[in-house]
């Protein structure tokens, strides 16, 4: 059941309070500094103080911890349907936050309109997408790189397209311990015993590690086997048309040289 979201400037205060507790100037000027990556770093510090999963380390009960937690769930839902449809808060004196939320649209439709037109065209920088994002103007950077790095520092993708392009590529990895129970390194058993025991954060072959089911040499082994499973990048933008094949074998090679010089 969704929470009902704040409607009175009173309501977004007192959500502000929460998140950023009782020392901050809580006023119409807090609302119209506020951003979306402000607004996530004050909730995930907030939800990580009241969790209820950390009742034990945090000598609190967890029915109290519980109703916190919902409290500070509320004030980010609140605050971020403020930052998403200002519109819909007249009376916190915002009201210009509407027009440039709509100004932002039209740009992004243009931008939009803009790319689809280019997007046939033979120019070098027009062979791939995403051009509505920024691109790397820097040069390259005296050091060796990985190819999605180097893509990024060359000019030809954007940060967003990096950032996508690597989360695929996670995505695509055997699971280490899928591979060590192929190798019998471990057991379904063993594997349910590990996920239960992870800590917070704590990857599954850390703690495999730490609780003595593998090795440290085992480790090395699995992860580079991993590593060596796993789809290459440079497949992620030419199956999608951003970089065409020749392209990328001719970038390939600019990347290889450019290792071997550093």
């Amino acid at each position: 059941m969704q929470e009902k979201t704040a409607s009175t400037s009173s309501d977004l205060y007192r959500a502000c309070t929460v998140l950023f507790g009782t020392d901050a100037n809580v006023s119409g000027n807090i609302l119209k500094c506020l951003r979306a990556s402000g607004l996530k770093r004050a909730y995930r510090k907030r939800a990580f103080e009241t969790h209820p999963d950390r009742a034990t380390a945090l000598a609190e009960s967890p029915s109290n911890l519980t109703e916190r937690f919902r409290e500070v769930t509320l004030a980010y839902n609140q605050l971020n349907a403020f930052l998403e449809y200002p519109w819909r808060y007249p009376h916190s004196g915002h009201a210009h936050r509407a027009h440039e939320h709509e100004a932002m649209r039209k740009r992004q439709r243009t931008y939009e309109t803009h790319d689809q037109r280019r997007s046939g065209s033979s120019a070098h920088r027009g062979r791939y997408q995403g051009m509505s994002e920024h691109l790397w103007q820097g040069g390259l950077p005296g050091k060796q790189l990985l190819l999605g790095r180097f893509l990024y520092y060359s000019g030809i993708i954007s940060m967003t397209s990096l950032i996508e392009a690597i989360v695929w590529q996670k995505s695509k990895r055997p699971m280490v311990g899928n591979i060590a129970a192929r190798w019998d390194w471990l057991d379904q058993n063993d594997i349910r015993s590990i996920i239960s025991m992870r800590r917070r954060g704590e990857k599954f072959c850390e703690c495999a590690l730490r609780c003595g089911y593998i090795s440290s040499y085992q480790l090395t082994i699995l992860l580079a086997r991993q590593r060596m499973l796993q789809p290459l990048i440079g497949s992620f933008f030419v199956d999608r048309k951003i970089i065409a094949p020749r392209e990328m074998e001719r970038i390939v090679e600019q990347f290889h040289t450019h290792n071997r010089k550093h």
